[in-house]
């Protein structure tokens, strides 16, 4: 086997182990994922010259999700959709846009709910969450656009009708500029509340 052909199926094999720890084991970054991958398989030191995209990562993720998890699968990923909608209509006031893992099908029941938010100021969410007395935590998340800087923003975390939710926390004028998405660099894609009632109704209980 030529060193080509060895990198390729190397490149292969990472790609499936981490999708797997990913569909498995909870785990939701890639490249947590990748650098777990790589040391089962004892890639070495050099395992980066070698390692899958997050595109890649994710097309064996969803196979593996189809082919090994189906209905199961199928069963969790409409219930955080419909756990997403009722977080979206408690936070309608703040304009919730659903993304990542939930919207795009490769979500786990391990996975968290995201939701952007787009306020005056982030306090106002948290004021808010104070008066529902729900619990929260604070953190940053740094995204990208683009070639432009990354920039962090506000994220609170809370749990809501058994679902982990994060909240992004975006300025008003930030509704029409989606962050490139971790998996390819492409806008990200999100969606409002009657987007996910539609895409629900795509896909009705009977069906999975």
């Amino acid at each position: 086997m030529s060193k080509i052909q060895q990198s390729h199926r190397l490149r292969r094999l990472l790609a499936v182990e981490s999708a797997r720890i990913m569909a498995e084991e909870g785990v939701v970054d890639f490249r947590v994922a990748k650098e777990k991958a790589a040391r089962r398989l004892g890639a070495g030191g050099d395992a980066q010259h070698h390692w899958p995209n997050n595109s890649e990562v994710e097309v064996e993720l969803q196979a593996r999700l189809t082919l090994f998890h189906g209905p199961d699968h199928a069963a969790d990923l409409r219930q955080l959709r419909e756990q997403a909608l009722q977080a979206m209509l408690w936070l309608e006031d703040f304009q919730p846009r659903l993304t990542g893992p939930v919207l795009s099908g490769t979500a786990t029941r391990h996975g968290a709910i995201t939701l952007h938010l787009f306020v005056d100021t982030p306090e106002s969410v948290i004021f808010f969450l104070m008066d529902q007395k729900t619990a929260y935590e604070e953190s940053w998340q740094r995204l990208h656009f683009g070639d432009a800087l990354a920039q962090d923003y506000p994220c609170l975390k809370v749990e809501r009708g058994g679902a982990e939710i994060r909240l992004i926390i975006f300025g008003l004028d930030e509704d029409r500029r989606s962050p490139a998405s971790p998996v390819d660099g492409k806008p990200l894609k999100r969606i409002g509340v009657p987007q996910l009632r539609k895409l629900l109704e795509e896909t009705p209980p009977s069906s999975i």
